[in-house]
């Protein structure tokens, strides 16, 4: 199941999910209904000597159980998710005593975890997420949170962070980024917000008699405490009655996500040993995967293993998940604990052991970090320059491409691996930083001609912070040399620092790089994408956007002029004759399937960066299978002739990342078919 169809079937989980909370809603109304109604009968009943008639029916109580439930329930739910919605995943990852670990940390283990994270966002195509750890968590457990790619976290605990091999490490991580991938982060926290919902219900009663027991104490008040004694003992039995169906919803959706994640993340790291090695040691921990903090059980579905105990399994059984792992797994755990896995990592890898302090987790992350042979970038690096032969030009197949699409691969996570190793290390420090990430970014737009260089520098002086202008200064003399090919891998670097930005910094900062970017009065195919993607991934951090966009669009016949001036414009970026981009896009117009679909090609004038964002806002109202088939044509038109440089590959995922469609970094080039 390509990643399109994976969003289908995220909405059709989320559709699903609402139709099961409908019933479960509906079967509270009856109960709160029926059980006061049978109450007063058998209540007259007893008061009565000749049995009185029996009548089930009142519609005017109905009605009004009707409205007073749906208004509890539905507002009880509707304000859990907005109240999580509010902070994102970064509200849950809280929520459950987690501690964000900032990007410039020099932790020996909190680095090692950072490296994994960026690694696995980088070779899924999406921003580094913000890294939460929940230190006082012995067991080994993760989860990722939030309402989209941009706005989620993942978390682990202690346990995971200190207790897990990088091998191990990476395939819990994988298995996180999967529910990202998979969009079962929104559906996990619709999820706690339907169950808080039911919950409420059951929660009213508890107060209710609790209010009854207190003026219940006089002789007065006996007979008025009855009434909401009553009332509190129906409420709790139908709250929490409530509560149990939902939870085993929430049990039966959970156990399909996670056997999803598993296979997923072996998939990603081709590496079934380290994700069944940390299942192992779950199995044999003392602590397991326990989660302590007295919100574990709302979001007990989200976590890698099962945090809490309950009659409700959110997981399959650990033996049965290693067992899918490696199928000659005996069944039997050998006993662990975090003490003799420290040690363990102390050998293997160097991790200090806890009493060393900072200053030993420093200088032996040094020592482990060097270990990792740097490998030259994997994309084809030199811009192609007008009229050049294309001939011996590399070859991409794009139909694999598009199939990985929210489903890296090994090689995918190999290739970011490379290219973050690619990157000098005095850039990585950079990029930890919000001065430095800024800086990074304004580096990046700087002009190699003279006149316009020195128009930015003076611009910079007047309008970007001291500390900025001044590091940048610093980093003139390497001005050209960064390899084209990293220059995506740095903006991903630099997103987790920036989003550290007050609001004025942030607006100041989109200002300078706008105006870095017009300085020679034109806007060039990096420049475009390097505005999109930081738009794109900050402008919701910083409550920059409006409403998420609804699917308006299930056929690309009401997209039609947006698919033109989208196809043009690849078609005159990436070729350099008229003639070569008629032809290309002709060859993207081919690939839509529907015939009553009649593309044109646009006149030059009409083909502007202004028209090429107005059709992407448009086409992010499109379903997913329309994103499909644009993206598809997009690339066809793209390597019409056999051949794909960095700013074209940079302009791609632009267009694919406005449209919420993460591309991994580009491998080594393969036949097309």
């Amino acid at each position: 199941m390509d990643f399109f169809a994976q969003q289908d079937q995220a909405r059709r989980s989320t559709l699903l999910l609402t139709v099961q909370f409908s019933i479960a809603v509906a079967g509270t109304i009856l109960l709160v209904y029926f059980l006061p109604v049978a109450f007063w009968h058998f209540y007259k009943t007893a008061q009565a000597t000749v049995p009185p008639d029996f009548q089930w029916w009142y519609p005017h109580l109905f009605i009004g159980v009707c409205g007073v439930t749906l208004m509890v329930v539905l507002g009880g739910a509707l304000l859990k998710i907005a109240e999580l919605r509010r902070g994102g995943g970064s509200s849950v990852a809280m929520m459950l005593g987690g501690r964000e670990i900032l990007p410039s940390t020099d932790d020996f283990f909190e680095r090692r975890l950072r490296n994994v994270v960026e690694e696995m966002a980088i070779a899924s195509g999406v921003p580094v997420p913000p890294v939460y750890v929940m230190p006082h968590e012995k067991g080994i457990n993760a989860f990722a949170a939030g309402f989209g790619i941009n706005d989620a976290v993942v978390a682990v605990t202690y346990g995971t962070m200190t207790g897990l091999s990088r091998d191990e490490l990476q395939g819990v991580i994988a298995h996180e980024f999967s529910h990202i991938l998979n969009k079962d982060m929104a559906l996990n926290i619709q999820l706690i917000g339907f169950l808080h919902g039911l919950l409420i219900i059951g929660l009213t009663g508890r107060v209710l008699l609790h209010f009854s027991g207190d003026i219940g104490r006089s002789r007065d008040g006996a007979r008025a405490a009855a009434p909401l004694l009553a009332a509190g003992l129906i409420l709790i039995a139908v709250g929490f009655t409530g509560y149990f169906f939902g939870n085993l919803i929430k049990a039966s959706i959970s156990r399909h996500r996670e056997r999803l994640a598993d296979a997923s993340a072996v998939q990603f790291t081709r590496n079934p040993d380290g994700l069944a090695a940390a299942l192992k040691k779950i199995g044999g921990l003392v602590h397991g995967s326990h989660i302590q903090s007295p919100q574990a059980g709302q979001a007990s579905h989200m976590f890698f293993g099962s945090g809490v105990r309950s009659m409700f399994s959110t997981h399959p059984p650990l033996r049965q998940r290693i067992q899918w792992l490696e199928p000659g797994f005996s069944g039997t755990f050998e006993p662990v604990n975090l003490e003799t896995l420290h040690q363990h990592l102390h050998t293997i890898e160097g991790a200090p052991l806890p009493e060393e302090g900072i200053a030993g987790l420093t200088e032996n992350y040094s020592c482990v970090a060097q270990t990792i042979p740097p490998s030259p970038a994997q994309v084809r690096t030199a811009k192609r320059k007008p009229g050049k032969s294309r001939k011996n030009s590399p070859k991409l197949n794009g139909h694999q491409l598009l199939e990985s699409i929210g489903r890296p691969m090994e090689k995918h996570a190999e290739t970011a691996k490379a290219l973050i190793a690619s990157i000098p290390e005095t850039i990585r420090e950079h990029a930890s930083s919000p001065y430095g990430a800024r800086m990074l970014i304004y580096f990046l737009l700087l002009d190699s001609r003279k006149e316009i260089l020195d128009a930015q520098m003076e611009l910079l002086k007047t309008q970007a912070e001291t500390e900025v202008f001044q590091t940048l200064e610093r980093a003139l003399p390497n001005l050209g040399k960064l390899d084209p090919a990293l220059r995506l891998p740095v903006i991903d670097l630099t997103i987790p620092s920036l989003r550290f930005l007050s609001e004025a910094q942030y607006d100041t900062f989109m200002q300078v790089v706008k105006a870095l970017v017009e300085a020679d009065q034109q806007t060039d195919v990096f420049e475009f994408a390097l505005q999109r993607v930081l738009k794109h991934h900050l402008d919701p951090v910083f409550e920059k956007v409006g409403k998420k966009p609804v699917v308006n669009y299930y056929a690309i016949r009401g997209l039609l002029p947006e698919a033109s001036v989208l196809l043009s414009m690849l078609a005159r970026k990436c070729h350099d004759t008229e003639e070569e981009a008629a032809s290309a896009f002709h060859a993207g117009k081919n690939i839509i399937q529907d015939p009553r679909a009649e593309l044109q090609m646009t006149e030059p004038e009409q083909c502007t960066w202004k028209q090429l964002e107005t059709a992407l806002t448009k086409f992010n109202e499109s379903s997913s299978q329309v994103k499909k088939e644009l993206l598809a044509a997009a690339l066809a038109c793209m390597m019409h002739d056999h051949e794909i440089s960095v700013s074209e590959v940079e302009l791609f995922r632009a267009v694919a990342a406005t449209l919420d469609c993460p591309v991994p970094p580009w491998v080594t080039p393969v036949s097309m078919n």
